[in-house]
């Protein structure tokens, strides 16, 4: 996807170069502050506007924008950039309108390319944007590089590039009925509120942190996260790398971490250079240092919009488009709380001041790096709360397929079972579970039935429980082959992939291979997920058994 690599150059260029602000020996001119704060003010409510409205302009064709609408939004996007250069020299409120044009024109475009992203894109979403981002890093440096007006022509074709792109690619994409792309598990809005907020919240603290240094050194004379030298967008192609290189880890949340750390490492490095270590070449390199740290908070907390959108809730806005308001509007006030504090308390020695400003950015960016946001209950723990839940029995006949009906309506983050659709997955949820005993009475006395007799021959044969039963009622649900529900009751308890090979006597290819299948029917892509999946569904079950 050429397009989405030159569209990321451009954003680099609207962002931090200063190609749309104008050469100056003075980086800490007074319409920096301005433009930048108005900047990101746009792009915050640009896309907090897309977040209400956006639906309609995505499913014109059924699952594609218009072509017409795309056009549209190429030829705003390269008006935007036209006016903004011919306003370099006109009067401050004429730059200020151009600003807030080209910030809606980069959200709309941005907006239109993400939720392409989020259809197409499949797998492996780390490799994919840290190749795009160390594209679109290289252009914009390049573009920087070259000398006016061979550097506008170069930025006033991106738009148009980007824009003929993405018209290509949604072309490639079928139109595919609504009813049949909505997932036949819906989860609850407040858990997937609950656990966007938990995840979005670390990079909300990051971007007020660099807002609020970008806007304490502006009376330094310094302006962060600005390339006046175009080797500070090499910064941007050293986080790109960072990230390509990081393992993924679909069974934790251990990758973002890693992103994280990296972007405190970066950030610590360059305000010490910034601080302490003069200017020339250490300020150079301690800008480009600081840029990539920027871009590597920023790039985690786009892959985590776009990886809940799709196990979570897919096709929403929220979860992409909100995390971009909530980047946006936070870099906006972390600037002007900066500059305040700095001009305010600064007046008798503005060094001691900001040094002080550092040390609290270092101490949130710390704190929020080892505050385990995204992680859960220990694993063993809720193992042995939902195995020891009281209220074991069973619901019978009506009942069980009530539970089995709510519980297909409220896991988190589970797609319908692969090869089934919304239709048949009701079906499935429909029926009563073959495996539940009449009475908690007769739990131990009752005959096996036919689904029992084929119990996974893996699984030990111990007392039923009531989490036994639910994860034998998801393996149902989801149609799991035999051994796969074999594989699923270890991993459901925290086996990994060697502990499955050794038990089953199978290959670690085979095993690795088979619990990415289960994951990829139960749509979860990790095993955190996989046990909340179970969880909801223990929960449902406890609620039908109370309501019964």
């Amino acid at each position: 996807m050429i397009g989405f690599k030159v569209l990321l150059s451009w954003h680099y260029l609207v962002l931090f170069s200063p190609i749309f602000i104008g050469a100056t020996n003075n980086p800490s001119f007074s319409f920096f502050l301005e433009r930048q704060f108005t900047l990101y003010l746009t792009l915050a409510l640009s896309f907090g506007a897309l977040v209400g409205v956006g639906r309609f302009f995505l499913n014109r064709n059924k699952t594609a924008p218009s072509t017409l609408l795309l056009g549209a939004a190429g030829v705003l996007a390269t008006v935007a950039s036209a006016l903004s250069l011919v306003t370099l020299s006109a009067d401050m409120p004429w730059r200020i309108a151009s600003v807030v044009l080209l910030g809606f024109s980069e959200a709309f475009l941005m907006f239109l390319w993400l939720h392409y992203y989020m259809e197409a894109a499949a797998g492996h979403l780390f490799r994919s944007f840290a190749v795009d981002m160390m594209a679109g890093g290289i252009l914009a440096f390049l573009t920087c590089s070259f000398v006016p007006p061979l550097s506008y022509l170069v930025t006033l074709c991106m738009p148009a590039v980007a824009t003929v792109s993405l018209i290509a690619n949604w072309r490639t994409i079928e139109p595919v009925d609504v009813a049949a792309r909505t997932p036949a598990v819906v989860p609850p809005r407040k858990s997937v509120l609950r656990h966007s907020l938990k995840t979005l919240l670390p990079t909300t603290v990051y971007a007020f942190v660099f807002g609020l240094l970008q806007g304490g050194f502006i009376n330094s004379g310094v302006a962060l996260l600005m390339a006046g030298n175009a080797v500070v967008l090499v910064g941007i192609v050293v986080a790109g790398i960072v990230i390509f290189f990081i393992p993924e880890a679909p069974e934790t949340n251990a990758d973002i971490d890693t992103i994280h750390r990296f972007s405190l490492l970066f950030f610590v490095l360059g305000i010490v250079g910034l601080s302490f270590l003069g200017g020339g070449g250490v300020l150079l390199a301690s800008e480009t240092v600081i840029l990539a740290g920027f871009n590597l908070f920023d790039f985690g907390g786009l892959i985590l919009g776009v990886g809940l959108a799709r196990r979570l809730k897919p096709g929403s806005l929220l979860l992409v488009d909100g995390g971009r308001v909530l980047v946006y509007m936070s870099l906006a006030v972390g600037l002007v709380v900066g500059k305040t504090v700095v001009t305010g308390l600064g007046v008798a020695d503005p060094s001691l001041v900001l040094y002080s400003l550092c040390g609290a950015a270092i101490t949130m960016l710390v704190a929020t790096v080892l505050t385990p946001f995204r992680e859960q209950e220990p694993f063993e723990a809720q193992l042995a709360r939902m195995t020891s839940d009281p209220g074991a029995a069973a619901p019978e006949g009506a009942a069980a397929a009530k539970k089995a009906d709510v519980a297909s309506t409220s896991a988190v983050g589970a797609p319908a079972p692969s090869g089934a659709g919304a239709g048949t997955s009701k079906k499935a949820a429909a029926e009563p579970a073959p495996d539940a005993p009449a009475s908690a009475s007769r739990d131990e006395d009752a005959p096996s039935k036919p689904a029992l007799s084929s119990k996974p021959s893996g699984e030990p044969k111990r007392a039923d429980t009531p989490w036994r039963r639910t994860c034998r009622g998801i393996a149902e649900l989801y149609k799991l082959s035999p051994r796969e529900t074999e594989i699923f009751f270890l991993i459901a308890k925290g086996r990994n992939a060697e502990y499955v090979q050794q038990k089953l006597v199978i290959s670690m290819h085979t095993a690795k291979t088979h619990i990415a299948n289960i994951y990829h029917k139960l749509g979860v892509h990790s095993s955190q997920e996989m046990l909340s999946l179970i969880e909801t569904f223990r929960e449902e079950d406890i609620k039908s058994q109370e309501q019964d």
